[in-house]
């Protein structure tokens, strides 16, 4: 093996390392783009966390799910904490089941990522709806829900082939 090859393999290496951090980062800021007129704002982020959290535990742990819940927190002004419990549990709810979905179809793992994160978005709403008296519009959790499970193909495409393609071979 070359001197190139091998600073070249070790370069791939730590890029297939980064992969998840970074392409989790940009559908965290695709999450703030507004979705017509309505004030629906997916919580599009917890799509890599679902995917990653399956299949790249290593890359991308609970610090990360950590640190973009401190970051959605940040940019969406919800209540602080309120994002990171959501995150952690999706992360935590994905790791301890992601033997029954790791080898599964696409459409199991969608009604999985459906549900949880179906109840996830509850929880959020509940816990929102009794800290605030005016509360926020129940159409709008639902239209957001909705955008979420909508764009989870396009996302799993996408992030299914980072991880087949790069992730994966270089391991």
């Amino acid at each position: 093996m070359t001197r190139h090859s091998k600073r070249y393999k070790y370069f791939l290496n730590f890029i297939s390392t980064k992969i998840p951090f970074l392409s989790s980062f940009l559908i965290l800021l695709l999450s703030f783009v507004n979705f017509g007129y309505f004030e629906a704002k997916p919580l599009l982020v917890l799509i890599p966390i679902f995917i990653w959290s399956m299949y790249k535990v290593k890359s991308f742990d609970f610090i990360s799910v950590l640190l973009f819940a401190f970051i959605q927190d940040f940019l969406d002004g919800t209540q602080f904490g309120l994002n990171i419990f959501i995150f952690l549990c999706l992360h935590f709810i994905v790791y301890y089941q992601k033997f029954f979905t790791i080898d599964s179809s696409f459409v199991f793992s969608y009604l999985v990522f459906d549900i949880i994160s179906f109840i996830l978005i509850m929880i959020k709403y509940v816990i929102i709806s009794t800290l605030f008296i005016s509360g926020i519009n129940f159409f709008n959790v639902l239209l957001s829900w909705a955008i979420l499970i909508l764009f989870y193909p396009i996302f799993y495409w996408i992030l299914s082939l980072l991880y087949g393609k790069i992730v994966g071979k270089y391991q």
